[in-house]
């Protein structure tokens, strides 16, 4: 193979490379804004059985702030309760009206801190011996939405780091055997990886625009990764000309 048959082959190589990089990079942004974005609206709330004394309200309000695994707590007294059941279902304030009065009672409303989420339930159960629970409500689904994007963006952030150690592994092996290329093959090389990864990046690029609608999970990946892809693929270029050349 002629010195432009290996430098189309690296050109193709690296812009595949670069797409499947710049895939899995928007997919690790993506679920981090995911797990980000329904973190801060997840909410334990705990209700209260009867109408406690403003006195033990505020201790038992001290002892949930005080719990290491709460990352905010805010009491709901029952009129903020029957307005917010009003703002979301103006129908069914109305029903309530007709048996009159308030039928709500106080709660609490605890954010879990991220490290919680995992044992939410064992952390729930806990909070049983600090007062007589109505009832305990939060989102399953969400909270495995919440888990299942973490777990995501783990393995994702794990097959980066593997390709890049990968990368790191290839380039130190080119570099034992530098002198089995010549200085023009490895600048054609190079410069043949650095465009396919401009071209895989472009192509990545125009393929995520979509995306770019979605406002609350749209993260644009940071130009230093674009400038470490591209980086990288002119590298890749480099050491297979250390490989591939002729002494």
């Amino acid at each position: 193979m002629g010195a432009k048959g290996r430098a189309a082959w690296v050109f193709v190589l690296a812009a595949a490379v670069a797409l499947a990089a710049q895939a899995l990079i928007l997919l690790s942004l993506q679920c981090a804004r995911l797990e980000s974005a329904l973190s801060e609206d997840f909410r334990v709330v705990l209700f209260l059985r009867g109408t406690p004394e403003e006195g033990r309200r505020a201790v038992l309000e001290e002892k949930l702030r005080a719990l290491p695994e709460a990352a905010d707590v805010r009491y709901v007294s029952p009129d903020e309760g029957l307005a917010a059941v009003r703002r979301d279902d103006p129908d069914l304030v109305d029903s309530i009206a007709l048996v009159g009065g308030n039928p709500l009672p106080g709660a609490f409303e605890l954010k879990p801190t991220p490290e919680t989420l995992p044992r939410l339930a064992a952390w729930i159960a806990s909070l049983q011996g600090l007062a007589e629970w109505s009832d305990v409500r939060w989102k399953p689904a969400q909270l495995q939405a919440i888990l299942r994007a973490r777990l995501y963006g783990h393995w994702l952030s794990l097959t980066l780091s593997t390709l890049l150690c990968a990368g790191a592994a290839l380039m130190l092996a080119a570099l034992a055997a530098r002198g089995h290329a010549r200085d023009p093959e490895r600048a054609l090389l190079a410069a043949a990886g650095g465009l396919g990864g401009a071209a895989g990046l472009a192509f990545a690029a125009l393929a995520s625009m979509p995306l770019r609608r979605d406002g609350l999970l749209w993260a644009p990946p940071p130009l230093w990764t674009q400038a470490a892809v591209a980086a990288g693929c002119a590298a890749l270029g480099w050491s297979l000309a250390l490989w591939r050349g002729e002494p």
